[in-house]
């Protein structure tokens, strides 16, 4: 058996030799892929984003409002327009993403205690720019709305400590926990990036596994590891396991010591669960290259498969919020066990007794990568028996 797996493992340090562009392509995209991203949000949040003011009053309370608007990090007026089908037009012209109206006579309204009323449009067509720019202006708004009655009040010969407490009579003391900047990119980026990595990874696992299909070199694949399949498996997939689990540690490296995101945990432990994302997503792309013969085919379901993992790994929208169908669907994608780990060892900092399902969940995918060797056995009797010398799919039908 040794030596079954040494010959297999030279056959494919052969192989790529030969042919080594797609690992080069795959490494080439994942390096691409954290540049983007860490250069795109290097702000960790939209900074500045183009909004318009229709201003019908032209008073002293409209021009200080602009003024406080303009002081804000998140929005910046690009325009003031003098009606509202103005602002629209700019708005669908994509031009702007909010927009505030201020009605005629506010000031004077405010003075006469008439309460007056400030309207507010946020385009919601691009959704992050369109919720910043809301949030930011809404809470403008309710900065003005308390700085205005602090004016009443002094008028009114109230002292300061009695005007606090009228207008915000409980004082929240906010404490983001793991995140004291509220950046966007410790939560997209930890994931996002080693999701990238398990979706290269499994889509070249089903190429790599139904390529010795295609190219009808089942039988000398075989040959060479003695017909032991999880020999062969074992010996053509270690060196991208290796590769790949390298790029995913030193992925880690740049997002938590170049980077600088929180981790409270053992680095070592997130190295692991990078390790254990690479292992079940070769094991499912064994499990599928095994399970379809065609590569095309086979290709394609991994390739909604990997995209789907995104959705249901709960980073971007909470998992107990999905119905309960989804809520399990979502236990069938390695990225979610890792999304689960990365959150008990890198912002939680907790120890193994909290994460061991995780653990669990990783065994799992790897028991279907056994299922996978299943079946590509099958295929191994029928290539002893010289059924299907050739090993192409249409010869597997015999099975």
């Amino acid at each position: 058996m040794k030596q079954a797996f040494i010959d297999t493992l030279r056959r494919e340090l052969r192989e790529f030799s030969r042919r080594p562009r797609y690992v080069v392509l795959l490494t080439l995209g994942l390096v691409f892929s954290y540049t983007f991203f860490l250069t795109l949000m290097h702000e960790g949040q939209p900074a500045k984003l183009p909004i318009a003011i229709v201003d019908h009053d032209g008073s002293y309370l409209s021009r200080r409002l602009c003024h406080e608007i303009e002081a804000t990090q998140g929005v910046h007026i690009v325009a003031v327009y003098d009606n509202h089908a103005q602002a629209r037009a700019a708005m669908q012209r994509q031009e702007i993403f909010a927009f505030y109206e201020i009605p005629e006579n506010i000031y004077a309204d405010l003075l006469a205690f008439k309460s007056p009323r400030i309207s507010l449009y946020a385009s919601n067509a691009y959704l992050m720019p369109g919720s910043f720019s809301y949030k930011s202006l809404a809470t403008i708004g309710k900065l003005a709305a308390a700085a205005v009655q602090r004016e009443v009040l002094r008028k009114k010969g109230y002292p300061e400590k009695q005007i606090m407490g009228i207008i915000q009579p409980v004082e929240l003391d906010t404490h983001p926990v793991s995140n004291a900047e509220t950046s966007y990119q410790p939560y997209v980026l930890t994931t996002v990036l080693p999701g990238i990595l398990g979706v290269m990874t499994l889509l070249f696992t089903v190429y790599k596994v139904s390529d010795e299909r295609k190219r009808r070199t089942m039988a000398d694949w075989m040959r060479t590891a003695q017909g032991n399949v999880p020999v062969a498996l074992a010996a053509k997939l270690l060196p991208y396991a290796l590769w790949f689990s390298l790029l995913g540690i030193l992925g880690n490296i740049i997002l938590f010591y170049y980077a600088r995101f929180t981790l409270l945990g053992s680095f070592f432990a997130l190295s692991l669960m990078v390790v254990l994302l690479v292992l079940a997503q070769q094991a499912m792309g064994v499990f599928l290259a095994a399970l379809i013969p065609e590569q095309h085919l086979s290709i394609s379901v991994a390739a909604i498969y990997g995209m789907l993992s995104f959705t249901m790994s709960g980073f971007s929208y909470p998992v107990t919020n999905m119905p309960p169908f989804l809520q399990a669907v979502s236990y069938l994608f390695p990225l979610r066990h890792y999304y689960l780990g990365y959150v008990d060892i890198a912002l939680y900092g907790n120890g193994v007794a909290y994460y061991w399902p995780v653990l669990v969940g990783f065994a799992v995918f790897l028991l279907l990568g056994m299922a996978g060797a299943v079946l590509l056995s099958r295929e191994t009797r029928c290539i002893r028996a010289g059924i299907c010398a050739c090993s192409d799919s249409s010869n597997l039908d015999v099975l």
